[in-house]
């Protein structure tokens, strides 16, 4: 079987899932580093984006990289949850929670709509508007003045959140770690990935309101 054809089993499409949504919390991790520079002033953000933008072309590559599997995670996961409602077309009418069935298992299709919704608004407030070569802290700032935006910023974060907490541990299991002893290791990490990311992420917005 090709590779074209493995991915399009099940299995594979969980396997992409996986791969994909890894790399992309590996970026979280990254972003975050990055991002946290804004607390050290405008000075400290100015030198981090520079040295961004000094990479070039391997900023560029990897922009593309990213996009790719985005679109892959995002596909991907429309595909299979269309194939999870397809495969139970009635409903229960309890919901019950089962063997490790949590909030993040049970909404993964609605944080991952919203997380994707608010990665959208992120780059066209963030990335795309202000002018090539001018600063983003100023931008930074007068955004996070506003209420409304922080509000959004916060839901979209929480929403990040939610789907790490269990697409972290996920994405191992997909790839074969799901041994007895692997998998609470792995939902611990996932926790905490969560925690940080949200708390990481959304201290930035209420610090900028507030101060």
């Amino acid at each position: 079987m090709d590779l074209i054809g493995r991915i399009a089993t099940p299995v594979g499409k969980k396997m992409l899932m996986g791969i994909t949504g890894l790399g992309f919390c590996g970026f979280l991790v990254v972003h975050l580093a990055g991002n946290l520079t804004l607390f050290r002033g405008a000075g400290a953000f100015a030198e981090y984006t520079e040295k961004l933008h000094s990479l070039g072309l391997l900023l560029t590559v990897s922009e593309f990289v990213l996009l790719l599997m985005a679109l892959a995670h995002v596909l991907t996961g429309v595909v299979l949850a269309l194939e999870n409602w397809r495969a139970r077309p009635e409903r229960y009418q309890v919901t019950a929670r089962h063997g490790g069935r949590t909030l993040g298992s049970a909404t993964m299709i609605y944080t991952g709509l919203l997380a994707l919704s608010f990665i959208v608004l992120h780059l066209i407030g963030f990335k795309f508007s202000p002018p090539s070569g001018a600063s983003r802290y100023p931008v930074v700032v007068e955004t996070f003045s506003r209420l409304t935006y922080v509000g959004a910023y916060l839901l979209g974060i929480l929403a990040i959140s939610f789907h790490v907490s269990h697409g972290f541990w996920s994405a191992f299991q997909s790839l074969g770690a799901n041994g007895e002893g692997s998998t609470p290791f792995l939902m611990r990490c996932a926790t905490w990935l969560a925690v940080g990311v949200g708390i990481g992420f959304g201290s930035i917005p209420l610090v900028f309101f507030l101060l």
